[in-house]
């Protein structure tokens, strides 16, 4: 009996051990996916991104990127994240506050998080854009299209 009760502790002991926290791994998720979109590392943040995060904000990111000066990425690196709370608003989301720190600025922010199929992942909703700046915003682009067109000397 003695053994029987030893054997069942120490079998409840080194599951609850082996064992990460939803806290820990939601934790460890913001924290790396926010470590790497600060240090521009965008392959690295998708791993730790949702599907659509991955879709929308990262493959903005990207595009955005490859129009940033790289003497701006390297006086804005390396960044540094901390994670200063997570509150869980459900069994499956959470959110997440940070700072960030770079050598050019400080902001502080929050980070949504959704566990799907047991692992936890950054959720970032892209914001949307009122009719109108789309409006000003293709009405631009209509205008810079034209003025190209006609002086090819304009990239």
């Amino acid at each position: 009996m003695k053994k029987t009760c030893l054997f069942l502790t120490m079998a409840i002991l080194l599951t609850c051990c082996g064992c990460k926290s939803d806290r820990s791994l939601a934790e460890k998720a913001a924290y790396n996916y926010s470590f790497a979109m600060a240090n521009y590392q965008l392959e690295e943040a998708s791993k730790y991104a949702t599907v659509e995060t991955q879709n929308t904000v990262i493959v903005r990111a990207g595009q955005l990127l490859q129009n940033l000066d790289s003497s701006y990425i390297k006086s804005d690196t390396p960044a540094t994240i901390e994670i200063t709370e997570v509150n869980f608003t459900s069994d499956t989301t959470a959110v997440a506050t940070y700072h960030k720190t770079t050598p050019i600025k400080n902001f502080s922010g929050e980070l949504e998080l959704r566990k799907r199929d047991g692992q936890w992942y950054a959720h970032v909703t892209p914001p949307v854009v009122p009719d109108s700046v789309k409006k000003k915003q293709q009405e631009r682009h209509a205008k810079y299209d034209t003025i190209r067109q006609f002086n090819p000397v304009i990239k």
